[in-house]
């Protein structure tokens, strides 16, 4: 198989938790989080790799969570290229309401 390029321009963490319920104006005690490489062109290389295909994937990486972030990808055995930015490597927060079911995303 010929192996597969994928560029993430705006690639991300994504910061993964739980609450009981979410409740304006209270503070909400949030599960043990988790962190995952998240943005198109990432999920896609992932998804490929889980395949038992192969993929490179190219993305912008700054920073401290540009370093995450290529440690999760280096965790997942990823073949991985980043490209170096002045900012930060954004985070999403993406929250799950175990009383309702509801996701809520912070991009």
């Amino acid at each position: 198989m010929t192996g597969i390029l994928t560029i993430t321009i705006n690639p991300a963490i994504d910061v993964n938790t739980t609450v009981d319920n979410v409740d304006v104006e209270r503070k909400l005690r949030c599960s043990t989080q988790t962190h995952e490489p998240g943005g198109g062109g990432l999920n896609v290389s992932r998804a490929i790799h889980k395949l038992g295909g192969d993929s490179t994937a190219f993305y912008t990486s700054g920073g401290v969570t540009g370093n995450m972030l290529q440690n999760l990808l280096d965790q997942e055995g990823i073949n991985h290229r980043p490209i170096p930015i002045r900012g930060l490597t954004r985070e999403n927060i993406i929250i799950n309401e175990k009383s309702t079911n509801h996701q809520y995303r912070f991009i």
